[in-house]
């Protein structure tokens, strides 16, 4: 029994057809829509909901209205499409302390942020840890064996899933006792 030309191309199709059928019901990739930023005190409890059913690390962004650094920073780099499939990865929680959405509660919680944005990586039920960005320079930190010994790199998207995994493998970013090389 020989397979024909058509029989090939038709059972290919059919393959294809199942494939995109069975992607179509399981979702799909996610999308911003599935993932948004989440806000104030609500969104962050919300958030910690969603890190802990989903597994997820969360993000916080801590920025103002009117900082230009802060405007800056969601041009350059949260929203930029290469960014979107490192973002849809995390949970992400905006909070502004001039806000009336209950930031300035939940920011209570945190470390005293100097210059604005102040930026948090965190696995739910771990301490919070920094992530620092110049945006005037564009560059992220980067760290080493501790959080405080390390080098600045460009800021990128590529550059911002290597420190975020970096920055959640440390033991405790807030000590910096590793031996010397």
């Amino acid at each position: 029994m020989s397979i024909g030309f058509k029989s090939l191309i038709t059972g290919a199709l059919l393959v294809l057809a199942g494939a995109g059928g069975l992607w179509y019901a399981l979702g799909g990739l996610p999308s911003g829509d599935d993932n948004p930023w989440l806000s104030g005190a609500e969104g962050y409890e919300q958030a910690q909901e969603v890190a802990l059913q989903q597994g997820y690390p969360l993000l916080y962004v801590i920025e103002s209205a009117k900082c230009r650094r802060c405007n800056s920073l969601d041009t350059l780099l949260w929203r930029a499409p290469e960014m979107q499939s490192s973002l849809a990865e995390l949970v992400k929680v905006r909070l502004n302390p001039d806000a009336s959405d209950g930031s300035g509660h939940i920011l209570r919680r945190f470390p005293k942020v100097g210059t604005l944005p102040g930026v948090y990586i965190q696995r739910p039920g771990e301490s919070l840890r920094p992530i620092n960005i110049e945006v005037k320079d564009q560059q992220i930190w980067m760290p080493g064996v501790t959080y405080g010994r390390g080098f600045f790199m460009p800021l990128s998207a590529a550059g911002f899933d290597a420190v975020v995994r970096v920055t959640l493998s440390l033991e405790d970013p807030a000590i910096d006792n590793a031996p010397l090389p």
